[in-house]
């Protein structure tokens, strides 16, 4: 019983409390026993594969709140947050680098309801469709691409999440840090795994992720699963991270070349140029009119991996776009400040007789303009092969790359990027890298730790700075601040972790 417990906890904390014999998250009773290929299949498309990826219970993300994009106001910070006991203090902690960021003894919804709750299911698919004895000659195929499609997911989604909750990841270094543990049984009887280290992570994700490039179709029927563009771009953000900006460049260049092969880069990008107001007179409330009726939709044209992604983030609901964010921004000629950067009444309040009042603030509203993900679009794919290609010394490669998208987003007409030394084209494709991610969630904060080691460059941040009113607040990226702590109600049913239980006040 012991150990079934601590399967459970790993995979969903909140289901603690319920007799063993009652965990149906993988195995809904009534609705499918999976015996053979078609229904792992379908096990593929539940929601918990997509839904609360490094987000809360409100749709937001803490991650979001530790890097620069964001910052909070001061009545923000001290009323809506703190003294209304926001039901997302941990933004506010997060912003102030107070740790712990979470109650410790409540779920971490990172955990529980996303990474180990969707590598159950990519679990039970991969060891369902191993056990299978009755697939013949005409599922085996069809049985390899449903097992490839599980091994990506499970591979990229201990890959991002050994990312948070470990140290800055160093090539070349030990990267002995324990960090997760690398679950890959759907057995609930079977013992609970050590943490693997950092190293181990990597070495463990890359396997899962080779293994599925082989048999990953061409296409799959919805953006939440992997198809081989995709897998071919989560080896590049991998080789991103390897430092191995070669092997980079390799898989990017494969991603790209194969979803613009029929249809261009017209087929995978919008034109900006194309969009226009459905009510010009009141933007803030407006849609985009874009070619097709697929912008806010999880497969629009530019989603080449859907995963949930906070889209509140930058409006006074819960914070705006920093400064420094804002300024990233060409006013005149880029269309997305044009469209997604929206002056609008700030957070406004008085409290214990002292008014709060923003103002009209500019605020971001590209997530109720448009579908946001934090697994991949195709502009990503074209700027991380950007990317590679100028830390491997291909400037003009990088240059045409950063250009071509340039020509879908900024007005045209607007001068292109021109050559530079190969600091200043690498500054500008991350540039557009910056403008180009979303500006809350987990690849902008990634980004500041993938970035550690080039200490010196224009790109890499020692340390990030908040402000809220006239308190400042500073954080070094490669602390324990930028490090996601294991819950206690994780940790107290793992003791042979040798990890104490947190005890900080909260």
């Amino acid at each position: 019983m012991t150990k079934i417990r601590f399967y459970i906890i790993i995979i969903f904390a909140g289901l603690l409390t319920t007799a063993c014999n009652k965990y149906l998250d993988v195995k809904p009773k009534g609705k499918l026993i999976p015996s053979e290929v078609a229904d792992f299949d379908h096990l593929l498309d539940h929601t918990w594969t997509v839904q609360y990826i490094f987000l809360d219970n409100n749709g937001g993300s803490m991650a979001g709140y530790l890097n620069d994009n964001l910052e909070l106001s001061e009545g923000m910070g001290k009323v809506a947050y703190k003294a209304n006991n926001h039901p997302n203090i941990d933004r506010y902690y997060a912003y102030t680098f107070r740790k712990p960021y979470r109650n410790p003894n409540t779920s971490d919804y990172f955990w529980d309801w996303g990474t180990y709750r969707a590598a159950s299911y990519y679990n039970n698919v991969i060891d369902g469709i191993g056990k299978l004895t009755d697939a013949g000659a005409e599922d085996g195929q069809y049985a390899r691409t449903v097992l490839a499609q599980a091994l990506a997911g499970r591979g990229f989604q201990y890959f991002l999440h050994n990312l948070l909750y470990g140290p800055v990841y160093k090539p070349g270094s030990a990267n002995n840090a324990r960090t997760i543990p690398y679950v890959i049984n759907s057995d609930i009887n079977a013992p609970m795994v050590d943490l693997s280290t950092q190293e181990e992570v990597f070495r463990l994700a890359g396997k899962d992720l080779h293994a599925a490039l082989a048999d990953a179709p061409a296409a799959t029927n919805w953006p939440s699963r992997a198809n081989k563009t995709a897998v071919q771009a989560m080896l590049a953000y991998y080789h991103l991270w390897t430092r191995r900006y070669d092997s980079a460049a390799h898989y990017a260049n494969l991603a790209w070349a194969g979803a613009t092969a029929s249809g261009g880069s017209d087929k995978v990008i919008y034109n900006f140029n194309d969009f226009s107001w459905t009510n010009p007179a009141n933007t803030i409330s407006s849609t985009i009119k874009a070619p097709d009726n697929f912008l806010e939709a999880v497969n629009s044209r530019e989603i080449l991996l859907y995963r949930s992604e906070d889209r509140g983030a930058g409006r006074s609901s819960s914070s705006y776009p920093s400064e420094e964010y804002i300024a990233l921004f060409d006013a005149a000629n880029d269309l997305r400040y044009h469209y997604f950067f929206l002056t609008a009444p700030g957070y406004k309040t008085s409290y214990n007789g002292v008014d709060y009042n923003d103002g009209q603030r500019i605020q971001y509203y590209r997530g109720s303009k448009t579908q946001l993900t934090s697994g991949f679009t195709y502009p990503e794919v074209l700027l991380m092969r950007a990317e590679a290609y100028a830390r491997t010394g291909k400037l003009a490669e990088a240059i045409t790359d950063l250009n071509l998208l340039r020509r879908y987003r900024y007005k045209t007409g607007t001068p292109q990027v021109v050559m530079g030394t190969q600091d200043e084209v690498i500054a500008e494709v991350l540039k557009e890298r910056r403008r180009e991610l979303p500006a809350s969630g987990i690849k902008r904060l990634l980004d500041l730790k993938r970035f550690v080691p080039d200490a010196g460059k224009p790109w890499h941040k020692a340390k990030i700075v908040h402000k809220l009113g006239t308190e400042t607040f500073e954080a070094a990226v490669d602390s324990d601040l930028f490090i996601f702590n294991i819950a206690n109600t994780i940790l107290q049913y793992n003791p042979h972790w040798n990890i104490p239980l947190d005890n900080r006040p909260f």
